[in-house]
Protein backbone atom coordinates (compact mmCIF):
# COMPACT_ATOMS: atom_id res chain seq x y z
CA UNK A 1 0.00 0.00 0.00
CA UNK A 2 1.70 3.15 -0.74
CA UNK A 3 1.74 5.81 1.84
CA UNK A 4 0.42 8.83 2.01
CA UNK A 5 2.58 11.91 1.10
CA UNK A 6 2.88 14.78 3.92
CA UNK A 7 0.39 17.05 2.35
CA UNK A 8 -2.62 14.39 2.17
CA UNK A 9 -1.74 13.51 6.09
CA UNK A 10 -1.92 16.96 7.02
CA UNK A 11 -5.15 17.76 5.34
CA UNK A 12 -6.71 14.48 7.33
CA UNK A 13 -5.22 15.50 10.54
CA UNK A 14 -6.90 19.05 10.23
CA UNK A 15 -10.30 18.14 9.12
CA UNK A 16 -10.36 15.56 12.18
CA UNK A 17 -8.74 18.97 14.70
CA UNK A 18 -11.86 20.95 12.92
CA UNK A 19 -14.77 18.28 13.20
CA UNK A 20 -14.03 18.52 16.72
CA UNK A 21 -15.60 21.73 16.92
CA UNK A 22 -12.13 23.42 18.44
CA UNK A 23 -11.01 24.74 15.44
CA UNK A 24 -13.12 26.98 13.71
CA UNK A 25 -13.78 30.25 11.40
CA UNK A 26 -14.53 33.36 13.24
CA UNK A 27 -15.00 33.74 16.97
CA UNK A 28 -14.56 31.09 19.51
CA UNK A 29 -17.12 32.53 21.76
CA UNK A 30 -20.00 32.61 18.68
CA UNK A 31 -22.00 30.02 19.57
CA UNK A 32 -21.10 29.30 22.99
CA UNK A 33 -24.28 27.43 25.42
CA UNK A 34 -24.67 29.82 28.27
CA UNK A 35 -25.71 27.88 31.66
CA UNK A 36 -27.66 30.26 33.48
CA UNK A 37 -30.07 28.53 35.09
CA UNK A 38 -29.81 29.15 39.15
CA UNK A 39 -27.95 32.45 38.53
CA UNK A 40 -31.01 34.77 38.69
CA UNK A 41 -30.98 36.04 35.06
CA UNK A 42 -33.58 35.38 33.02
CA UNK A 43 -33.60 36.10 29.45
CA UNK A 44 -32.05 34.25 26.52
CA UNK A 45 -28.53 35.11 26.32
CA UNK A 46 -25.62 34.64 24.41
CA UNK A 47 -21.75 35.01 24.36
CA UNK A 48 -22.19 38.25 22.88
CA UNK A 49 -23.40 39.49 26.39
CA UNK A 50 -20.67 38.00 28.34
CA UNK A 51 -17.31 39.77 28.54
CA UNK A 52 -14.15 37.69 29.10
CA UNK A 53 -11.34 38.92 30.65
CA UNK A 54 -8.26 39.49 28.10
CA UNK A 55 -4.85 38.06 27.76
CA UNK A 56 -2.04 40.10 26.90
CA UNK A 57 1.80 40.53 26.38
CA UNK A 58 3.73 44.34 27.26
CA UNK A 59 5.39 45.84 25.20
CA UNK A 60 7.94 48.74 24.89
CA UNK A 61 4.95 50.98 23.63
CA UNK A 62 1.19 50.36 24.09
CA UNK A 63 -1.39 50.65 27.11
CA UNK A 64 0.17 48.03 29.01
CA UNK A 65 3.29 49.26 28.53
CA UNK A 66 2.28 52.30 31.08
CA UNK A 67 1.91 49.62 34.13
CA UNK A 68 4.07 45.96 33.33
CA UNK A 69 7.51 45.85 32.93
CA UNK A 70 8.01 44.56 28.62
CA UNK A 71 7.19 41.07 28.11
CA UNK A 72 4.83 40.45 31.05
CA UNK A 73 1.86 38.15 30.54
CA UNK A 74 -1.38 40.45 31.97
CA UNK A 75 -4.44 39.48 32.42
CA UNK A 76 -7.61 41.83 32.30
CA UNK A 77 -5.05 44.73 31.78
CA UNK A 78 -4.81 44.42 35.56
CA UNK A 79 -3.07 41.36 36.76
CA UNK A 80 0.47 40.43 36.14
CA UNK A 81 0.68 36.73 36.06
CA UNK A 82 4.06 36.21 34.69
CA UNK A 83 7.02 38.07 34.57
CA UNK A 84 7.69 36.24 31.30
CA UNK A 85 9.93 33.74 32.19
CA UNK A 86 7.50 31.99 34.70
CA UNK A 87 5.41 29.37 32.77
CA UNK A 88 2.02 29.87 32.21
CA UNK A 89 -0.06 26.68 31.84
CA UNK A 90 -3.26 27.43 29.85
CA UNK A 91 -5.54 25.20 27.72
CA UNK A 92 -7.36 25.94 24.83
CA UNK A 93 -11.31 25.82 24.65
CA UNK A 94 -11.74 27.33 21.40
CA UNK A 95 -9.89 29.31 18.75
CA UNK A 96 -11.01 30.56 15.57
CA UNK A 97 -9.40 32.46 12.50
CA UNK A 98 -9.79 35.67 11.21
CA UNK A 99 -7.94 37.97 8.33
CA UNK A 100 -6.91 41.67 9.10
CA UNK A 101 -6.64 44.48 6.41
CA UNK A 102 -3.04 45.46 6.35
CA UNK A 103 -3.34 49.25 6.46
CA UNK A 104 0.00 51.02 6.72
CA UNK A 105 0.88 52.63 10.13
CA UNK A 106 -0.23 56.02 10.38
CA UNK A 107 -3.22 56.37 7.85
CA UNK A 108 -5.73 56.92 10.34
CA UNK A 109 -7.80 53.87 8.63
CA UNK A 110 -9.39 51.27 10.95
CA UNK A 111 -8.79 47.83 9.28
CA UNK A 112 -11.47 45.32 8.47
CA UNK A 113 -11.67 42.17 10.13
CA UNK A 114 -13.06 39.49 8.13
CA UNK A 115 -13.10 35.78 8.80
CA UNK A 116 -11.29 33.71 6.04
CA UNK A 117 -14.69 33.07 3.67
CA UNK A 118 -15.01 36.98 3.78
CA UNK A 119 -11.52 37.47 2.88
CA UNK A 120 -11.73 35.10 0.39
CA UNK A 121 -14.86 36.82 -0.91
CA UNK A 122 -13.20 40.26 -0.60
CA UNK A 123 -10.23 38.98 -2.78
CA UNK A 124 -6.49 40.24 -1.75
CA UNK A 125 -3.48 38.92 -1.24
CA UNK A 126 -2.50 37.32 2.30
CA UNK A 127 1.11 36.50 1.98
CA UNK A 128 3.78 38.58 1.17
CA UNK A 129 6.23 38.47 -1.60
CA UNK A 130 9.29 39.88 -3.51
CA UNK A 131 8.64 42.14 -6.55
CA UNK A 132 10.54 41.98 -9.79
CA UNK A 133 13.13 44.75 -8.34
CA UNK A 134 13.78 42.61 -4.88
CA UNK A 135 11.66 44.16 -2.59
CA UNK A 136 9.65 42.92 0.00
CA UNK A 137 5.61 43.42 -0.63
CA UNK A 138 3.67 43.21 2.10
CA UNK A 139 0.17 41.33 1.78
CA UNK A 140 -3.09 42.83 2.14
CA UNK A 141 -4.54 41.18 4.81
CA UNK A 142 -2.80 39.48 7.60
CA UNK A 143 -3.84 36.20 9.30
CA UNK A 144 -5.32 36.53 13.13
CA UNK A 145 -6.46 34.71 15.61
CA UNK A 146 -9.12 34.95 18.80
CA UNK A 147 -8.38 31.91 21.38
CA UNK A 148 -10.62 31.30 24.38
CA UNK A 149 -8.46 29.85 27.03
CA UNK A 150 -8.50 28.42 30.48
CA UNK A 151 -5.84 29.43 32.37
CA UNK A 152 -4.23 27.62 35.48
CA UNK A 153 -4.11 30.26 38.46
CA UNK A 154 -1.84 31.48 40.80
CA UNK A 155 -1.78 34.45 42.51
CA UNK A 156 -4.18 36.83 43.14
CA UNK A 157 -6.56 34.55 43.91
CA UNK A 158 -9.12 37.47 42.58
CA UNK A 159 -7.84 36.91 39.05
CA UNK A 160 -8.38 33.07 38.88
CA UNK A 161 -12.26 32.70 40.29
CA UNK A 162 -13.31 29.06 39.26
CA UNK A 163 -11.95 26.59 41.06
CA UNK A 164 -11.74 22.82 40.00
CA UNK A 165 -9.98 19.84 42.23
CA UNK A 166 -8.16 22.10 44.90
CA UNK A 167 -6.97 24.53 41.87
CA UNK A 168 -7.84 27.64 40.65
CA UNK A 169 -8.48 28.95 36.62
CA UNK A 170 -9.52 31.54 34.82
CA UNK A 171 -11.41 31.92 31.05
CA UNK A 172 -9.90 34.58 29.09
CA UNK A 173 -10.01 35.53 25.61
CA UNK A 174 -6.35 35.94 23.71
CA UNK A 175 -6.12 37.73 20.41
CA UNK A 176 -2.58 36.47 18.28
CA UNK A 177 -2.24 38.97 15.59
CA UNK A 178 0.90 40.70 13.88
CA UNK A 179 4.43 39.17 14.81
CA UNK A 180 2.55 36.55 17.48
CA UNK A 181 0.42 34.68 15.14
CA UNK A 182 3.43 32.40 13.77
CA UNK A 183 4.80 31.90 17.42
CA UNK A 184 1.35 32.24 19.14
CA UNK A 185 -1.75 30.50 17.15
CA UNK A 186 0.42 28.38 14.53
CA UNK A 187 2.00 25.88 17.66
CA UNK A 188 -1.84 25.67 18.51
CA UNK A 189 -3.35 25.14 14.98
CA UNK A 190 -0.23 22.39 14.56
CA UNK A 191 -1.76 20.52 18.08
CA UNK A 192 -5.32 20.73 17.23
CA UNK A 193 -3.92 19.07 13.57
CA UNK A 194 -1.43 16.45 15.54
CA UNK A 195 -1.07 15.50 19.37
CA UNK A 196 -4.60 17.08 20.21
CA UNK A 197 -5.72 15.59 17.56
CA UNK A 198 -8.90 14.66 20.12
CA UNK A 199 -10.04 17.75 20.73
CA UNK A 200 -7.77 21.08 22.20
CA UNK A 201 -9.11 20.62 25.49
CA UNK A 202 -7.41 17.24 26.04
CA UNK A 203 -4.21 18.61 26.76
CA UNK A 204 -2.16 21.57 28.00
CA UNK A 205 0.41 24.33 26.63
CA UNK A 206 2.74 26.34 29.04
CA UNK A 207 3.23 30.22 27.68
CA UNK A 208 6.26 32.13 28.15
CA UNK A 209 7.69 34.88 26.14
CA UNK A 210 10.87 36.30 24.18
CA UNK A 211 12.48 38.38 22.43
CA UNK A 212 11.94 38.66 18.53
CA UNK A 213 14.32 40.85 16.06
CA UNK A 214 12.17 42.39 12.98
CA UNK A 215 14.59 44.40 11.46
CA UNK A 216 15.42 47.10 13.61
CA UNK A 217 12.03 46.43 15.74
CA UNK A 218 12.65 44.34 18.97
CA UNK A 219 9.24 42.67 20.26
CA UNK A 220 8.17 40.17 22.76
CA UNK A 221 5.92 37.71 21.47
CA UNK A 222 4.46 33.99 23.00
CA UNK A 223 6.48 31.09 23.40
CA UNK A 224 4.55 28.10 23.03
CA UNK A 225 5.45 24.80 24.41
CA UNK A 226 3.42 21.43 24.86
CA UNK A 227 1.78 20.98 28.47
CA UNK A 228 0.30 17.61 29.84
CA UNK A 229 -2.47 15.53 29.36
CA UNK A 230 -5.58 16.04 30.74
CA UNK A 231 -8.15 13.37 33.01
CA UNK A 232 -11.28 12.88 31.85
CA UNK A 233 -12.97 14.67 34.92
CA UNK A 234 -11.05 18.27 34.07
CA UNK A 235 -11.91 17.90 30.17
CA UNK A 236 -15.77 17.38 31.39
CA UNK A 237 -15.60 19.79 33.35
CA UNK A 238 -14.02 22.14 30.80
CA UNK A 239 -16.99 21.31 28.52
CA UNK A 240 -19.60 22.69 30.46
CA UNK A 241 -18.44 25.97 29.38
CA UNK A 242 -17.61 25.13 25.95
Amino acid sequence: MAKASLSESKSEATEVAEATGDIIEGAPTGNLAMATSGAGITGDLDASDIEFPKLGIAQGVGPLSENFRKGAIVLDGEFEISDGSTEVEFTVLRIGKFFEENIPFGEGEIPRIVTPAEQKEIGGTTMGYRDDAGGWVQPEWKPMADALICIKGGSPDEAFPFEFDKNRYAFALWRIKRTAYDKGAKPIFSAGATYYRNGLKHGSFTLTTEKYQFGSNVVHGPKIRKGKLHDTKFVNWLSEFC
